[in-house]
């Protein structure tokens, strides 16, 4: 469903613009404690997974400090979930292929990205147990209808986005799951 993404460019350029869009709205409301002036204050990142093709703009993650209170504002991201090493688009492609005990030929497109099976473990743990046991998965499960199997999370996800919103479930699942990626632009949403 989305290994054509996963191997795709474009598909990540596509993501850095959709940051870009995300910090350039967050930048101009300005800070969400003061109301003062937000200046660059990028986060380094050496993100995992990627195309050879597609890693130029995701050594860093946008973030802003206010020129005034020095608080910092990390806006919503399509590219990074959390601190994860490896980009958004592989955590949730590999987790839901591996929940749903995908077809063999998709096994093995998968395998060639060389993820570990114990950060494979990880994942499934966290989509099992921190995602579900989020306040953003107890609001957010009721939008859908019939609901996800929680079991076969982010599989049920993307199955339920490509049904809602074709031809991208992977996108419309990664924008949805935007919210998750920053504490300090909870407040933007």
């Amino acid at each position: 469903m989305c290994h054509v993404s996963i191997q795709n460019p474009n598909f990540y350029r596509l993501l850095l613009h959709i940051d870009q869009n995300y910090a350039e709205q967050a930048r101009e409301r300005g800070c969400l404690g003061c109301g003062g002036v937000l200046h660059s204050a990028r986060y380094p990142r050496k993100p995992r997974g990627l195309p050879r093709e597609a890693r130029a703009g995701y050594d860093f993650r946008y973030s802003f400090c206010c020129a005034d209170c020095r608080r910092r504002l990390t806006p919503f991201s399509v590219r990074f979930l959390g601190q994860r090493v490896y980009v958004a688009a592989i955590m949730v492609a590999v987790s839901a292929t591996r929940a749903s005990a995908g077809t063999a030929a998709a096994m093995r497109r998968l395998d060639t990205l060389g993820v570990p099976p114990s950060t494979i473990a990880r994942w499934r743990q966290w989509w099992q147990t921190e995602f579900l046991a989020s306040p953003f998965w107890t609001l957010g499960r009721a939008a859908f209808v019939p609901p996800a199997d929680t079991a076969q999370c982010p599989a049920s996800l993307l199955e339920r986005f490509a049904a809602a919103s074709p031809p991208e479930p992977l996108l419309s699942l990664l924008s949805w799951l935007s919210p998750l990626t920053s504490a300090s632009a909870e407040q933007l949403a």
